[in-house]
């Protein structure tokens, strides 16, 4: 599909919509969610503090779920690994680590590690966030190296099954001669798939008496929907319902050309006031705060038309852009580059790594001194980085929904909310 497609691509017999029953009907139509506690205390996407400590909470048969080892039981099963598990272990027989850190600092953390009698598998757990240099070759070496079980798996585990990049499977320096993870090397497994259907499966296995158990899955798996853009069909037919949008086909058959045209319609303009926004911010960075952009970044997407699109179509890939600061001066602050970047878990962000050639480095510390910018957070990896307020990339409509920003005053007035939070660390590094 070429970029240059025009968006108004109606003609004059797409008049009706705006005047029908079906417009109307859509207009008033209320989708309501049912109440979800674990949606107010997270964020739907947060792997860190809901999915990973979620999933190891329900496959640690001492859990008090009450459902000892059938999660586990289930889980290997739907992965495909029939070892036996005994009817009733106790913590004694299996183990479930969260974060695992291993002898070898080299090896980094794994999200998920579950050990029982027959075997062993590491868990990935990325909803969205980038992959780390190595990250799933080292993951493999805990297995070859420190796991002496006959069965054994590495399972990279995001919402739709996509695979690992290049960056996490290649070795470290080529360390030992050796070479990059092969497919056959590990597993991928997705939220829409593995997780939702050992979810379903689980929950309609439950005892009556156990309704919290009961409760907080459900309530799980209608976040898992949520991240993997899935909806139950009794939500989906309530909705169809209430629109008219059958009714209406069955009318005027006609209709869906236009309608469909609507849908596309919608979405180029979802994707270009997002790629406006962006290029309003790089423009006054450029021509104002004296930046370079930096053309080619290692195992990074850059911000361009089809990740917008993907955005307007329910999909959150990363991207970025990133670019050289001029002027300055400080030696600690040597290779330190600011970052516009997407990604689902922090939306629109602006933040400040170190990058050599166009490869990211770790921060080796720093952080400490933008603790005064507003909504700073830092790790090893990003000296900090700031989520900005106010915007949901994925949303079209609504209060934080991108539709907004074809006011242009609007427009103009958030960018500006971000070249600001630009000023403000450019300040502190000059």
């Amino acid at each position: 599909m070429q970029r240059n497609l025009k968006l108004n691509m109606f003609n004059k017999g797409s008049d009706w919509f705006w005047a029908s029953d079906l417009c109307l009907n859509l207009r008033e139509m209320q989708c309501e969610k049912p109440a979800n506690l674990l949606s107010l205390l997270f964020s739907a996407h947060d792997e860190v503090r809901l999915h990973t400590p979620m999933l190891a909470w329900l496959l640690d048969p001492s859990g008090d779920h009450g459902l000892r080892t059938k999660p586990l039981k289930k889980f290997l099963r739907i992965l495909g690994l029939e070892e036996p598990v005994p009817g009733e272990i106790g913590p004694q027989c299996v183990e479930v680590w969260r974060e695992r850190s291993f002898t070898d600092a080299d090896n980094g953390r794994v999200d998920l590690m579950i050990k029982w009698s027959g075997g062993v598998i590491i868990i990935e757990n990325k909803l969205y966030a980038a992959d780390q240099k190595s990250q799933l070759w080292r993951y493999r070496r805990v297995l070859d190296q420190e796991v002496r079980s006959a069965s054994r798996g590495l399972f990279y585990l995001t919402p739709d099954g996509s695979a690992p990049s290049a960056l996490s499977c290649s070795a470290p320096n080529a360390e030992g001669g050796q070479g990059a993870l092969q497919a056959s090397d590990y597993r991928c497994i997705s939220y829409r798939s593995e997780v939702r259907d050992w979810l379903v499966a689980l929950i309609s296995d439950i005892p009556e008496e156990n309704v919290r158990t009961r409760q907080c899955l459900e309530q799980y798996l209608e976040i898992v929907m949520e991240v993997t853009g899935m909806h139950s069909r009794e939500d989906a037919m309530k909705e169809l319902d209430q629109s008219g949008l059958k009714k209406r086909i069955q009318e005027v058959p006609e209709s869906a050309t236009v309608l469909s045209r609507l849908i596309r319609s919608v979405y180029f303009l979802h994707a270009s006031l997002l790629e406006e926004l962006v290029n309003t911010v790089q423009e006054s960075l450029k021509s104002e705060l004296n930046l370079e952009p930096v053309l080619d970044v290692v195992g990074k997407s850059k911000l361009d038309w089809g990740g917008y699109e993907a955005w307007a179509k329910g999909k959150t890939p990363e991207g970025i852009h990133l670019y050289r600061i001029n002027g300055i001066e400080e030696d600690a602050w040597a290779n330190v580059h600011l970052v516009i970047g997407l990604g689902d878990g922090d939306l629109l962000w602006v933040g400040l790594g170190r990058f050599v050639g166009g490869e990211h480095q770790q921060s080796q510390g720093g952080g400490e001194f933008f603790g005064s910018i507003p909504g700073h957070t830092s790790n090893e990896w990003w000296l900090s980085w700031v989520t900005i307020p106010g915007l949901d990339p994925a949303a079209f409509d609504g209060s934080d929904g991108v539709a907004r920003l074809a006011d242009r005053d609007a427009l103009t007035e958030f960018a500006e909310t971000v070249v600001d939070i630009c000023r403000q660390y450019l300040a502190i590094l000059r």
